[in-house]
């Protein structure tokens, strides 16, 4: 299979279906550069949203793919309720992560974290933002 399967992304209803095949059949792994373009793509917020809501999925992220979806949760021009799902998705990346990459993965998690920690956030991201570091704080233990 391709990297990137999903071909000309300003045809989002075909690019959707592309993808819910490829999640349905649990091959998502294989074409991540392909999920990492849908993310950066900036000219349809339904396949950001449908990525987002799926990369949790996905058993061992790679760094590109985890990367990208932090940017999204921490830039200010994207509208907060892809930024929270970018919240969740991180949450559930982190625990697919091979452990010897965990703590490289958490701790970029953790800067960003304390970087949105220090502006004002509006009520339902501060606590999704909460909710990520929370996670993280809960991995950490059970490691210890």
């Amino acid at each position: 299979m391709k990297q990137d399967p999903f071909g000309n992304l300003t045809d989002w209803g075909t690019v959707l279906d592309i993808f819910e095949e490829l999640a349905e059949d649990g091959r998502l792994v294989e074409c991540q550069p392909g999920l990492v373009r849908i993310l950066r793509f900036k000219g349809n917020w339904r396949l950001r949203e449908e990525v987002l809501k799926r990369v949790g999925e996905i058993r061992a992220p790679s760094l590109d793919l985890f990367h990208q979806v932090l940017t999204v949760l921490a830039d200010d021009n994207v509208y907060y309720d892809a930024r929270v799902i970018a919240g969740d998705a991180l949450a559930a990346m982190l625990k697919n992560v091979h452990a010897a990459s965990y703590e490289e993965f958490s701790s970029a998690v953790k800067k960003i974290i304390e970087k949105l920690k220090q502006t004002p956030q509006p009520p339902f991201f501060g606590e999704a933002v909460e909710r990520l570091d929370d996670e993280i704080a809960a991995a950490s233990m059970l490691e210890n």
